[in-house]
C-alpha cells in the first residue's frame, strides 16, 4: 500500500495504516482460495462481478453494499502480504481504491471495530482484478 502517498488522504478520512500482520493474515486466507494467473478462480466460488468500464463511483458503493461485505462500516484494503494495509470507511474504500493503490490486483474485506483491535471478517471480501472488474465472493 502506498501509506507515504495517501498520508493525507488518511488523516482528512479517518483512516488508519494497517499492522502488516493484519494484511498478512487477510493474505493467508486468500491463498486458502482456488487462484488461476494473478487472482482468484471465480467460476468455483458463489460471486458477484461488476466491469467498472463507465462505472461512476456511486454505482460501484451501491453493488459493493449488496454483497456480504456491503454489511460493514469498514473495511480492510491490501495489495499485498508484506506491506500495510489500509483500515478506512466501506464507502471510501469503493470511492478511492486507486488512489489507495495502483496495482492492478488488491483485496478489500468487511471489518468491525468494536474493542481494542480491528476485526476482520476474512469471507466478506471483494477482488479488483486487472484494473477493470470488481469480484465480491457471496
Amino acid at each position: 500500500m502506498r501509506a507515504e502517498e495517501i498520508s493525507t488522504w488518511a488523516v482528512n478520512r479517518d483512516a488508519l495504516i494497517s499492522t502488516v500482520e493484519l494484511a498478512a493474515t487477510f493474505d493467508a486466507y486468500l491463498c486458502t482460495l482456488p487462484w488461476a494467473g494473478q487472482g482468484i478462480d471465480w467460476p468455483d466460488l458463489s460471486c458477484r462481478s461488476l466491469s467498472l468500464n463507465g462505472v461512476s463511483d456511486d454505482e460501484a458503493v451501491c453493488w459493493a453494499r449488496a454483497t456480504p461485505m456491503g454489511t460493514h462500516d469498514h473495511v480492510l484494503v491490501i495489495d499485498s502480504a508484506t506491506e500495510p494495509g489500509v483500515i478506512c470507511s466501506f464507502d471510501d474504500a469503493l470511492r478511492d481504491f486507486e488512489l489507495l493503490t495502483n496495482r492492478p490486483e488488491f483485496y478489500v474485506c468487511g471489518l468491525d471495530l468494536s474493542g481494542e483491535s480491528p476485526k476482520p471478517t476474512l469471507e466478506h471480501f471483494i477482488e479488483r482484478r486487472s484494473f477493470m472488474t470488481l469480484n465480491a465472493k457471496l
